[in-house]
This record gives C-alpha cells, sequence and structure tokens, in this order.
C-alpha cells in the first residue's frame, strides 16, 4: 500500500510531486526504496526537494548513491549535494570519485566555492578517523562574552551548525578550552561571563583518532557530541553520536564476516554468484590447503588407525570439541578487546582465568568421554585414552583462543581475523597430535609397534 502511494506521489501527473511526496520521511522512503525501478528511483530524487533528496541520499549504500547520482544531471546532482552535511558530503563524493571519476569532477565544479573547500579540508583525513567522520559546523564562543551575547550570536549562528545543545569555548587562537551545555546557558544569568559558567574539563580528541576509539569514548563518557581538535589544540570540528551509531553499525558487521571468515567490502543482496564466488574462494582456499595438515597427521598415524580401527570414529567428536572449545573463547575475548574491557596488559590474567576454566571443561568433558565408552564398548584403555585426550584438548583449545587475539592485536592485527574457521583449523591439527600421542602412550600394549 505505501509502495503504491509512493508510486502515485511520483508519477501523478497533476499537483506538485514535491508536495505529494511530503508526507513520506526519510526511513519510509529508504524502506521503500529496493522496491522501486531504477527510473523510478530516479524520477523520485528529481521530484523529492533537494533537501529532502540529499536526506534520503545520505541513508543510501554508497555504490547507490553513485549509481543515483550518475542518473541524475550535473545541475541536479550538484543541488542534492549542496544540502548534505559535510561529513556525509565528502563521503558522497568520494563513492562517486571511485565510480566515475571524471563525473565527480564535473559536479565538484559546480559546488559552491565554500562547499567546495569544506569539502577539500574533510577530503585531507582518513575516512576511518576522527578527522574524516568530523563536521565543521559548530558553535564555538569567546570565554568573555555574556551569556546575552550569546543568545545573539546563536541566532544568527544556529541556522548553519549540527547542533547547539553544545557551545564550544575557544580562545584567541581557537584553541579548545570549554564547553558550555545549553541548559547552563538559559539558567545564567544574562551578564554572567562564559568563562564563569563553563566547563573546563572538556573531553576532546584529535583529527587522528581512531574511530573505533571515538565510538568507545562517546560510550565511556555517555557524550552526544564530542569535540576534535588538531595537533595544537585548535577546535577544527565536532563528531555527533548518529555518525558514531554509523561507525559501530560497520565495526560490528566488519567483525562478525571476519569472526566467520566471510568478505566485509560486499553487499550480499546485490551481489552477484560470481561476486560471492571471488570474494569468498580466497579465503575459503586457504583454509582448504590449510586442511591438508589435517591429513597429514591422519596418515602419519595411519598404521596406529589400522591396528585399532575404532579410533577413528572418535576423530570428528574430537576435534569438533577442541574448535568449538576454541572459537568460544576466542569469541569471548575478542569482543571484550574491541569494546576496550580488555587491553594488552590484561593478557596474563585472561590466561590465568582460561586455565582453570580449560581445566574444569576438560575434566568435565574427559569424565563424560570415559564414562561413555565404558559403557558402550567396554574397552577401559581407549576410554581412559579418549578421557585424557578430551582434558587435553579442551585445556589447549582454551589457550590458544585466549592467546591469538591478543597476539595478533600485540602485532596491530585486527583480532577479529582470529575467525571460527581458523581456530578451528589450528585446533584439527593439534586436536590430531594430541589424540594421536595419547594413543600411543596408553595403547602401546595393544599396538604392534
Amino acid at each position: 500500500m505505501a509502495l503504491e502511494k509512493l508510486r502515485e506521489g511520483i508519477f501523478q501527473a497533476a499537483g506538485d510531486p514535491a508536495h505529494r511526496l511530503a508526507g513520506f520521511r526519510t526511513p519510509e522512503l529508504v524502506e521503500l526504496w529496493e522496491e522501486l525501478e531504477p527510473e523510478e528511483r530516479e524520477t523520485l530524487m528529481i521530484a523529492l526537494e533537494p533537501e529532502a533528496a540529499a536526506e534520503l541520499l545520505a541513508n543510501l549504500p554508497s555504490d547507490e548513491q553513485s549509481e543515483v547520482l550518475d542518473a541524475l544531471s550535473l545541475e541536479r546532482a550538484a543541488g542534492v549535494l549542496e544540502e548534505l552535511d559535510p561529513d556525509d558530503l565528502v563521503d558522497t563524493l568520494q563513492a562517486l570519485e571511485a565510480f566515475d571519476p571524471r563525473q565527480a569532477d564535473e559536479v565538484r565544479a559546480l559546488l559552491a566555492p565554500e562547499t567546495r573547500a569544506v569539502a577539500e579540508v574533510l577530503t585531507a583525513y582518513d575516512e576511518e578517523e576522527a578527522g574524516g567522520l568530523m563536521t565543521p559546523e559548530f558553535i564555538a564562543v569567546q570565554g568573555g562574552m555574556t551569556a546575552e551575547q550569546v543568545f545573539a550570536f546563536l541566532r544568527r549562528a544556529a541556522p548553519e551548525a549540527e547542533t547547539i545543545y553544545y557551545l564550544y569555548v575557544t580562545d584567541r587562537e581557537g584553541r579548545l578550552s570549554g564547553v558550555l551545555s545549553l541548559r547552563e546557558l538559559i539558567i545564567a544569568a544574562p551578564g554572567a561571563r562564559v568563562s564563569e559558567i563553563m566547563d573546563a574539563e572538556v573531553v576532546s580528541i584529535r583529527t587522528d583518532t581512531d574511530q573505533e576509539e571515538v565510538a568507545q569514548l562517546i560510550a565511556d563518557y555517555d557524550l552526544s557530541v564530542l569535540p576534535v581538535v588538531d595537533e595544537e589544540g585548535r577546535l577544527v570540528g565536532i563528531i555527533t553520536v548518529d555518525d558514531v551509531l554509523d561507525v559501530v553499525t560497520e565495526e560490528a558487521t566488519e567483525d562478525f564476516h571476519r569472526l566467520g571468515a566471510a568478505p566485509i567490502d560486499i553487499d550480499y543482496v546485490r551481489a552477484s554468484p560470481w561476486l560471492l564466488f571471488r570474494k569468498r574462494a580466497s579465503w575459503l582456499a586457504l583454509l582448504v590447503v590449510s586442511m591438508t595438515f589435517t591429513f597429514n597427521v591422519i596418515s602419519r598415524y595411519e598404521q596406529v588407525i589400522e591396528e585399532v580401527v575404532i579410533l577413528a570414529a572418535f576423530i570428528p567428536l574430537l576435534i569438533g570439541t577442541g574448535g568449538n572449545v576454541g572459537s568460544q573463547v576466542a569469541t569471548l575475548v575478542v569482543r571484550a578487546l574491541a569494546t576496550r574491557e580488555l587491553e594488552l596488559r590484561d593478557y596474563l590474567r585472561v590466561l590465568g582465568k582460561e586455565v582453570g576454566t580449560g581445566m574444569l571443561l576438560g575434566v568435565a568433558f574427559g569424565l563424560f568421554m570415559t564414562g561413555y565408552v565404558l559403557v558402550f564398548r567396554a574397552e577401559p584403555r581407549i576410554a581412559v585414552a579418549l578421557g585424557i585426550t578430551m582434558v587435553l584438548i579442551s585445556f589447549t583449545a582454551n589457550l590458544v583462543g585466549a592467546t591469538l587475539p591478543f597476539l595478533f592485536r600485540r602485532f596491530g592485527i585486527d583480532p577479529a581475523l582470529t575467525s571460527s574457521p581458523g581456530i578451528t583449523t589450528v585446533m584439527d591439527v593439534v586436536g590430531l597430535l594430541i589424540y594421536f600421542q595419547v594413543v600411543m602412550w596408553i595403547l602401546a600394549p595393544m599396538l604392534s609397534g
């Protein structure tokens, strides 16, 4: 029903289309966007007011942004881009640059000089750092101003600002010296000086701060806005919580994909089978090659299996347990590292905890395995061998799962790369080595040598 109403609003002959579409909010348009045909999307972007079109554009994936802008006239595309917030403008221009460099240059040339200047400044920063997330549209006041003067200033400057709920205080060189909330300003006496009512203990970050740290800082201090300063301490921008929510979603998705050894740079819904094959095959091929070590280990102990055939039946259970235990621990540790609950200095504490946990799990699983074999096979030596193996595999898997994320972080690698398939592959090899060594020790009298 909503889709049909939207289509009527786009194509109805009579009346102003912008007026007919005014009843649709941006989230509704984004939700219905995927249901529209390409020509309908183009017509919608033309029919909407530039400000509404910009809001819709900012909420689309970067590849779709580029396709939409490519279908519009240069003048219309530039008009829509003018309405974007500076940080969204830079992201969109970068996406368009990757899609069609010539059109990006042509559209950029049609932007207002001040808009181009802001875009050029923000483009100089890495998109995954605070400088790439911030917007330069903030309110800065001087410490010597009175509350009454600040109100007069706000009436002139507020329409151009990203937010006015927090005002930042700077000195004559533009260095950040304090923060003032709108609430504090409202209740202050008209003649009160900003320096008297501001909070000098302001939390800020530098332009080169990683986006994950930005998100963590906003969460830790429960902030809605975070000021960004340069190397000299000069205020150059702010990051709002809505920008951080996008970062949190992006980082969580990226970590989730890496934990599952899945590609992180594709849109699954729109990806073709061939693209999915190319993106997934490389990592899966690496895992297949690494699994040949498992084959080599089994081949090395082929004679042992031939003499006690039942040993082969327990291989999937043992190595599966090792992979599951290791993956479980790695997931918990990776998440704790990502949320800064753990740091590198906490490794020994985590190791001690997992030593105890690993022993408890190993003993519990070992007793179960021993009892299972005794009940169903009535072979005490094999039961003891499997019980001991289960203890050692569970213990080792805990240590591997706890250690690898710290090791990766220590060498500057994303701990999320210690993915479930990766841990499983490692534990397959280690588990088999443990299994057959224990078997050869316990079952030595039963083997021909």
